[in-house]
């Protein structure tokens, strides 16, 4: 018998997981493993049977309803059970009536450590699965590489040169794909690859399963056949290649050519990986120089970045997109596997949008900030619009929370240390008074954020706590709070229904508050100029 759930329990990242529900089904057998974050009804058009799926049901934690049709559809399915991650932080605690549909139906329902992501639970269990099932090749004997492939890998620095000429070999047209399921090179047709994207986004994980006894499949797309090659080590895979299927393929299965491409692709993208990896941490590194502008001279900062690719001189703005949501989760984990998603998927869509405003421009991902370098010295990008589709990338993936900040246009390369305040000072004093997933400009900070350097002034506060006082001594000597309701009220331009609302009491209390705070001040705090100063004390106070 092969793998079972009960077995998967006791290693990896499900080792120490907890069994909710369905016990009596924990003897069924692993054949695949995948992730489910998708809510929708249709699901059951892919999901497969006997197929072990985590989820954290974050589109949908609020929606039990729909958390309740997803499982159902699974049970109908013969899944083989569902691994329930990070609850307490998505779902903050699983349904009863979830757990009594899951006895019923005998369906396994698993609450995994909140220590543990998404690839701790799964990367043990496809090795297993493996393992199990596949005919491995060993790719680490560069015996079974033809020799003028490994010259390719060796010595061609280009990858899309490595795979033409290994196509040209075959004398076939084949498509590379990484795990994400994007093109890596192609010289199919467009219309080909358009629909090689679309069945990978639908049957990735039956590809996998599929391919799990020869390490190929072959598919029907579109009415052609195709041959699906995964390629991968033994315990590790690295992204798959389509070609057209014919007789020339069982014979180049035979002859070993297949093989030698699925090693060479092996030896390529492990050497893409480690290359793109550290050109990732030189970029940090050479961003985080630019910000702070520690360079000998202008020559060598410019000089770093021709080494990279990047052009300084002719960028004159800086976007900021600040992930909020990264910034809020204390759980080091769920950190990760929100960086992992914003690398791996969202980060090529935000490159793909910055390219068609701006060519020139370059951007890099450093922990919980997205920066964008920008030409736009004719002012010929419209940056509302650009900073409005931003947010739309983000809008709904991962629950995810951003702020966009834009610098004032710059003159000189070594004002990016400058620009990059503003831009980040207009995303995160922004987000404080505008709200969330907002586009905000520097100039529409720029009193806040000057209110903000005053209340380091150890004077300015004084004098804050000066003219508050007379609400401050009545609140510390009756345990009242006042302060907070003229706080409140100010910043709802009066409105007292709003007021009571977020202080959690009845509207005559605030009104009964209200006259108060007149009788202490001796005149009326709403009225100006007295609104206005004390609209700036709350803010200095806030920030100080």
């Amino acid at each position: 018998m092969g793998l079972t759930i009960k077995e998967a329990l006791k290693f990896g990242g499900l080792f120490g997981a907890s069994v909710v529900a369905g016990k009596e089904g924990l003897d069924t057998p692993i054949e695949s493993v995948s992730v489910l974050e998708v809510a929708e009804h249709n699901i059951s058009r892919w999901v497969l049977k006997n197929q072990l799926y985590i989820t954290s049901f974050y589109a949908i934690w609020d929606n039990v309803a729909q958390q309740k049709e997803v499982i159902e559809t699974l049970i109908d399915c013969e899944c083989c059970g569902l691994v329930l991650c990070y609850v307490g932080t998505w779902i903050r605690q699983i349904d009863l009536g979830i757990i009594q549909l899951c006895d019923e139906a005998g369906f396994p329902l698993i609450q995994a450590r909140t220590d543990v992501s998404y690839i701790e639970i799964m990367n043990p269990i496809i090795t297993l699965l493996y393992e199990e099932n596949t005919r491995a090749m060993v790719t680490n004997d560069y015996s079974m590489v033809r020799n003028d492939f490994l010259n390719l890998v060796v010595n061609e620095e280009n990858i899309d040169v490595v795979f033409q000429q290994m196509n040209r070999r075959l004398k076939k047209k084949v498509s590379y794909y990484d795990t994400y399921g994007k093109v890596i090179y192609s010289d199919r047709d467009l219309a080909a690859i358009q629909a090689e994207e679309e069945y990978l986004k639908d049957n990735f994980n039956h590809i996998l399963f599929e391919c799990s006894r020869d390490g190929y499949t072959v598919q029907d797309i579109q009415g052609r056949k195709n041959a699906v090659v995964l390629i991968r080590s033994q315990k590790n895979l690295f992204g798959l290649f389509f070609l057209d299927y014919d007789g020339d393929f069982e014979e180049n299965i035979k002859n070993g050519l297949i093989n030698s491409m699925v090693v060479s692709g092996t030896l390529i993208l492990q050497k893409r990986s480690k290359v793109s990896h550290f050109r990732e941490k030189v970029m940090e590194e050479y961003v985080t120089d630019l910000l702070v502008w520690n360079f000998p001279s202008n020559a060598k900062a410019l000089e770093r970045g021709l080494e990279l690719g990047l052009t300084v001189l002719d960028k004159n703005q800086i976007i900021v997109v600040n992930i909020n949501s990264i910034q809020s989760v204390t759980d080091s984990k769920v950190q990760q596997e929100m960086q992992r998603y914003i690398r791996h998927v969202l980060l090529s869509q935000v490159k793909q949008l910055l390219n068609l405003y701006d060519p020139k421009s370059w951007l890099v991902f450093r922990s919980d900030t997205i920066l964008l370098f920008m030409n736009n010295q004719n002012g010929s990008v419209h940056l509302e619009n650009l900073g409005e589709k931003l947010l739309r990338i983000f809008d709904g993936k991962f629950d995810l929370s951003v702020s966009v900040g834009v610098s004032n246009a710059f003159a000189s390369m070594t004002d990016i240390p400058s620009a990059y305040t503003q831009a980040f000072q207009a995303a995160t004093v922004g987000r404080d008074h505008y709200g969330e997933n907002k586009v905000v400009f520097y100039d529409a900070v720029y009193f806040f954020q000057k209110l903000r350097q005053m209340g380091k002034q150890p004077e300015i506060v004084e004098m804050c706590h000066k003219l508050l006082g007379p609400v401050l001594r009545y609140d510390e000597e009756h345990k009242t709070q006042l302060t907070d309701t003229l706080r409140c009220l100010l910043v709802n331009n009066e409105n007292v229904k709003k007021t009571a609302e977020q202080l959690f009491i009845h509207k005559n209390t605030v009104l009964q508050r209200k006259n108060k705070l007149t009788e202490l001040f001796g005149y009326s705090p709403f009225d100006m100029p007295y609104r206005l100063n004390f609209l700036m004390i709350f803010d200095i106070m806030e920030k100080k």
